[in-house]
């Protein structure tokens, strides 16, 4: 294997390596933005949302301002 070929390697590895590590990070932060999720009525942890909204709501407040929680997307 030549030096080009050498080279070209390693930048294919270092490229595939940043890859992964945004990878991660962008796992992270999804994960924290979920635990961050507060409910609108109570301000408890949020455990569902209205889909297509942003509206987050806890599962007691859930279940009493909703009949069907199928309208609802779990967290």
């Amino acid at each position: 294997m030549g030096l080009k070929e050498s080279l070209m390697e390693l930048q294919e590895k270092e490229r595939l390596s940043v890859k992964r590590e945004v990878k991660k990070e962008l796992t992270k932060i999804k994960k924290e933005t979920k635990k961050d999720k507060k409910c609108i009525i109570c301000g408890d942890g949020a455990k569902y949302l209205l889909k297509g909204t942003l509206n987050a709501y806890c599962k007691e407040c859930a279940l009493e301002h909703f009949s069907d929680i199928a309208y609802l997307k779990k967290i």
